[in-house]
Order: C-alpha cells, then sequence, then structure tokens
C-alpha cells in the first residue's frame, strides 16, 4: 500500500466516524516540544495524524456571557469521540504491522505550567488543517474555531499536506468576544494567564467543574459555505 492510499483508507475511517478534518505532517522537527513523558516512546514515530471534530453552532448558541453545563457536557461528548477515533486509527495501523500512539484529547500532564502530552493546533497546523489564530486557537476556513482536535504518531508513512498562509486578516471578533482581555490584534501577545484565570472562575459555579469558555469559540464561526472538508 502507498502513502495515499494508506492515507486515503485512513480518512475515510475517520470521516465515517464523524470527523471530517484530516491531515497528516512530518514531526521529525517537533520531538523536543513534546512532554518528556512522550519523547522516549515517540522517537522512532516520524508522522502525525490530525483529526477534527466540529463544535455544535447549536450548542454554542447556549453560551451567552459564561459556559453552560449543556456546553460542558457537549465538549466532554466531543472529546471522548475525538479518542475513540484515534484509537480506531491506531488499531488499524498497528493491524497493518506498523506503530501507534493515539494522543489523548484535552489531556492536561501537569500544571505549572501547563503541558499536555503535546500540541494538538500546532500538530493540526502543520498538517493543514488551519492556521494559529488570535485567540490562540486553531483556526479552520470552514468551521473557525469550532472544531475540537485529536492527534495520532506512527512510523507509517504517509503523504503528508502542507501548512495553510491564510490567517485572520482583519476579522476581529473573538477579540471582542473575551471577557478576560485575553487577545490583541497580535496573536503572539494572547494572554494565557488571563484565560486561564477566568475559566478557573466558571469552573466553579453552575456546576461547570472544567477549564472551558466557548465565548471566543461562538464567535469564530468560519465559512460554513465550504461544502468539502477541509
Amino acid at each position: 500500500m502507498n502513502k495515499k492510499t494508506a492515507k486515503d483508507t485512513l480518512k475515510l475511517l475517520a470521516q465515517s466516524h464523524g470527523a471530517p478534518l484530516f491531515g497528516v505532517c512530518r514531526i521529525d522537527s517537533l520531538h523536543e516540544n513534546f512532554h518528556a513523558e512522550l519523547q522516549d516512546v515517540s522517537a522512532a514515530l516520524n508522522t502525525a495524524i490530525s483529526i477534527g471534530v466540529p463544535v455544535s453552532a447549536s450548542v454554542l448558541d447556549s453560551i451567552i456571557d459564561h459556559p453552560t453545563v449543556l456546553y460542558k457536557t457537549h465538549y466532554r461528548q466531543i472529546n471522548h469521540t475525538l479518542n475513540d477515533i484515534a484509537f480506531l486509527i491506531s488499531s488499524q495501523i498497528e493491524n497493518s504491522g506498523f506503530h501507534a500512539i493515539p494522543i489523548p484529547a484535552s489531556q492536561i500532564i501537569s500544571w505549572k505550567p501547563m503541558r499536555a502530552h503535546l500540541s494538538h493546533r500546532e500538530i493540526a497546523y502543520k498538517a493543514g488543517l488551519g492556521w494559529w489564530g488570535r485567540n490562540n486557537l486553531l483556526v479552520n476556513r470552514k468551521y473557525g474555531s469550532q472544531v475540537r482536535l485529536v492527534t495520532v504518531l506512527t512510523d507509517l508513512e504517509l503523504q503528508p499536506d502542507s501548512p495553510t498562509d491564510d490567517d485572520c486578516g482583519d476579522c476581529y471578533d473573538c477579540l471582542k468576544s473575551c471577557p478576560a482581555g485575553a487577545i490583541f490584534k497580535d496573536k503572539k501577545d494572547f494572554r494565557l494567564d488571563r484565560c486561564y484565570r477566568l475559566v478557573s472562575e466558571f469552573a466553579r459555579p453552575k456546576r461547570i467543574g472544567t477549564l472551558i469558555c466557548g465565548l471566543c469559540l461562538k464567535a469564530c464561526k468560519g465559512d460554513k459555505s465550504i461544502s468539502a472538508a477541509l
């Protein structure tokens, strides 16, 4: 099976389980950015698969000025779905005689500093699924930031995708929507400390109990008229 055929097979598997976004990139230069727990076990793996599932715009409509229990439940549902898809993709790869590691969606390994196994956003960007937005999230042309991500690392050779040259342009909707004042015109000025402080406040009342907000996601809609998966 050649690189393109293998990629198409895995992409169809992901799409059939509800993930329209699928991209591939090389990770040779990214290992040093991985969490220490992942660096050794992934040293022989050279490819990452980025998989994305859109967030329900209708659920996001339930958010006015703080996250809702409905959004929290939906957020967790998507993460479970992503983890299931990553498991299926990894199993398919390993059944073909290769190695694969599914990296959980939204899994924090340490809090000070805040670290995950890897940056799903960085992998998704390099896999051509979108760009780094002012809100510090991936922005996809079709879905905006209304997408959740998961990653599979593998030594199966797959045809890589290329990062996009798109950017936020003159759109500042997320900046206007952020109650924490964490978003600025220059994406490099994003204030993670302000964002974290507010989502920590949101987590305490109203049975939320999860570090989520959703307001900048609601504002970053993308172009829903795009029919093809990107």
